[in-house]
């Protein structure tokens, strides 16, 4: 009886984190409800003076907060996304902050594929094809691979194809045009990994076609480094695209050997101190790199992902997970004001060399920086069943 009384006390001493005696805390939850009461507006999901609110930060946090809907079954997620997209779409589905300037600003109609799913209202349908539209003449390399953005000529980065991949793999089961959708998705995935993959299994931050731009190596166009949460976004996109693409689609097996040599190449860079990854992933043992909270919390989400859709073994995997979620919460930093910062966190653009990269100040609380804790603290917290 005394055993029984202590531990209903201690369950309910720890009521907001934890779901039951015995059970894993719930960092996820923590740190997405005080995302949402510290943003209580979504619309201020931006950078500080920026004038185009339907970009890739707020895009990301919505991704995350519909993870977090379907982890904890909560309203209160799925209510913050509508909030968001009915501030940018209006009432016969026009979208006027859509700027289809960069890549980085396809990634909401993400969230609008959402509501049009759960709402089937065609307000959403008609904006979510005004994004699909924008692919049509948007610029790309000789290849065939996007440019990240229109300014940036000829380069492709790693980070860009998460933000029109995973909005077209969407739209392929959502809406239709299936076959160009699920065809460039796999294109697009297939052709960064060729030209920025490495021997590891790796993937560098960016591709230059033209060797212009000052991080390009001369001869080949790629970037010097792999770059944690340039990786991230990548790794993020392949494990959920498989969630889209159909089993006879053309290319996707090819992406999940792309996939496992990923994981592979992840569980071998693994800081073994900390369980985190680095800054710059495959150098943790170089002077001055530092464990990175963003691209941890995208891998965590990759590999619990792949474990739990057996893509890769559990035996082998299972225990990275572990190590790089204990290193990941404790990222999660509780203010005086009771809200979290999430610290340790890195938003920048390709970078020319190593140097560069690990000199680059340690952010506290950038939008990417709380969506990768949410997923990656969130998958391992309440499970990929609950995403399905």
């Amino acid at each position: 009886m005394k055993k029984l009384f202590v531990c209903a006390a201690v369950c309910l001493v720890s009521l907001a984190a934890m779901t039951g005696c015995g059970s894993r805390p719930r960092h996820a939850d923590r740190v997405g409800r005080s995302f949402v009461a510290r943003w209580e507006n979504p619309d201020s999901i931006h950078w500080r003076g920026q004038r185009n609110h339907f970009s890739w930060q707020a895009g990301y946090i919505m991704y995350a907060m519909e993870k977090m809907w379907r982890f904890t079954g909560d309203p209160v997620y799925f209510d913050y996304i509508k909030r968001y997209v009915d501030q940018q779409v209006d009432s016969v589905g026009n979208i006027p902050d859509f700027r289809p300037t960069a890549l980085d600003n396809f990634a909401p109609g993400y969230a609008i594929l959402l509501l049009y799913e759960q709402t089937g209202e065609e307000r959403y349908r008609r904006a979510a094809e005004t994004i699909r539209r924008a692919f049509d003449d948007y610029p790309r390399t000789d290849c065939g691979l996007f440019w990240h953005s229109r300014s940036m000529y000829r380069q492709a980065w790693v980070d860009g194809v998460y933000m029109g991949q995973l909005f077209l793999a969407r739209y392929g089961r959502s809406v239709g045009d299936s076959d160009y959708a699920f065809g460039e998705v796999v294109r697009q995935m297939t052709l960064i990994e060729e030209k920025c993959g490495k021997e590891n299994g790796l993937l560098l931050h960016a591709w230059d076609e033209s060797g212009r731009a000052r991080w390009a190596d001369s001869l080949s166009g790629r970037s010097r480094e792999v770059w944690s949460e340039g990786l991230g976004w990548y790794a993020v996109l392949i494990a959920d695209v498989f969630d889209f693409l159909p089993e006879e689609q053309p290319g996707r097996e090819h992406l999940l050997e792309v996939l496992r040599r990923l994981c592979a190449g992840l569980k071998a860079s693994q800081d073994p101190r900390t369980g985190m990854w680095c800054q710059v992933v495959d150098k943790c043992d170089s002077a001055g790199n530092w464990n990175e909270t963003s691209g941890t919390g995208m891998f965590v989400y990759l590999l619990q992902k792949a474990i739990d859709d057996g893509y890769i073994p559990a035996g082998e995997y299972q225990p990275v997970v572990d190590r790089a979620y204990a290193g990941l919460v404790g990222k999660a930093v509780e203010r005086a004001d009771g809200a979290v910062d999430i610290v340790d966190c890195s938003s920048i653009g390709v970078q020319t060399d190593y140097r560069a990269y690990v000199s680059k100040p340690r952010e506290v609380s950038p939008f990417t920086g709380f969506g990768s804790f949410m997923i990656g603290a969130g998958i391992v917290e309440y499970g990929s069943e609950k995403l399905r």
